[in-house]
């Protein structure tokens, strides 16, 4: 292994020990362009405490963290490595801005524009997903097998090998529990609606952010996601 590249895993295996003790999916990193990235793709691996945990480091120690994580295999493309380091260099770096309030919530949420910003990065911008890597959710009969069910994959993850149109896959779902339940009620109502999803949904009413805070009070972790995916295709 060449010395940089060394030198990168090291940093990462110290920071990642650092937070390895903290766990789950209520870790909130501050609001910016490309937190929605950082979340569903650092996710993937390990919780937001090991960048939370990093914050101050300089633009060429994150550079350095996400170069080891794609030796670990991480996939992203060169657009969206550019926008979370930009995130985290401008958010969790030496001179981060002052914390921002919240927005307001909107009145009416854009299905396709939740999509794109947390969730097309891995299955792709029309649902096709990634072969070996990221399972197609077109066509996908998770999305009607039960009302709630997809609510609970994008709200606490999925860990486990799963076959989809009869490809295999074996990576994981990150949680997705800092969207608002408003907004998970959103993005499973437009994946169901979409790529010619709406047949084999239709006999489902559309999910609501009050089903999906009565999921929120589960806490489940993405393995138990997993085991009840496993109990529908019983």
């Amino acid at each position: 292994m060449a010395a940089p590249t060394f030198r990168r895993v090291l940093l990462a295996a110290v920071l990642f020990a650092a937070s390895a003790a903290a766990s789950g999916t209520d870790i909130r990193i501050p609001d910016g362009p490309g937190s929605n990235l950082v979340y569903s793709k650092c996710q993937a691996c390990h919780d937001l405490q090991y960048v939370k945990d990093a914050k101050g480091l300089m633009a060429a120690q994150w550079s350095a963290v996400v170069a080891s994580m794609q030796d670990y295999g991480l996939k992203i493309s060169d657009q969206d490595k550019a926008a979370v380091l930009k995130y985290l260099t401008t958010y969790l770096g030496p001179n981060p801005p002052p914390a921002q309030e919240a927005a307001a919530p909107s009145s009416k949420l854009d299905g396709k524009a939740l999509w794109q910003q947390n969730c097309a990065a891995c299955h792709g911008a029309k649902g096709l997903g990634q072969p070996g890597y990221f399972p197609p959710l077109a066509g996908n009969p998770d999305l009607s097998k039960d009302q709630v069910f997809p609510a609970l994959v994008v709200l606490n993850g999925l860990s486990g090998p799963i076959t989809v149109q009869g490809q295999k896959y074996n990576g994981g779902m990150p949680a997705l529990g800092h969207l608002s339940d408003a907004e998970i009620a959103t993005i499973v109502n437009f994946i169901r609606t979409e790529w010619g999803n709406k047949e084999q949904a239709s006999k489902l009413e559309p999910v609501t952010p009050e089903m999906v805070a009565e999921q929120r009070k589960q806490t489940l972790s993405p393995a138990q996601v997993h085991a009840l995916r496993e109990k529908f295709a019983q």
